[in-house]
């Protein structure tokens, strides 16, 4: 969908590695999965572009705990602080640094990993 909005837009972009990943998942962690690659130039107008279609969409979501559409996306960044933690991430992860996502409620501070599915 990101590539899809992106070249609606004119952004330059393709995914990397989808076919290795398609032909055999199990390869997904070694090498990072499927990657969206973008023009160098164009990287900044494309992250505009996917954070305002993000805000847009977690608007049209509601909390699972209290109903209303306050959801916020949080990131937290934990970045190895040795070289074999670092080759532990590489391992684990497929990138050198560990990306925990989960989503938040602005209005009741309810945390989740997943979106509800709507109804």
């Amino acid at each position: 969908m990101q590539l899809s909005m992106l070249k609606e837009e004119c952004i330059t972009c393709y995914i990397k590695d989808e076919y290795t990943i398609t032909i055999d998942p199990l390869l997904s962690p070694a090498i990072g999965g499927m990657k969206l690659m973008v023009d160098e130039l164009q990287i900044e107008s494309a992250e505009k572009i996917l954070k305002k279609a993000d805000l847009e969409f977690l608007e049209t979501v509601g909390c699972p705990n209290c109903g209303r559409h306050a959801l916020e996306q949080v990131l937290e960044i934990k970045n190895p602080s040795g070289f074999f933690e670092k080759i532990k991430f590489m391992l684990i992860n497929g990138q050198d640094q560990e990306i925990k996502k989960y989503y938040r409620c602005k209005s009741c501070g309810y945390k989740f990993d997943e979106l509800p599915v709507a109804e």
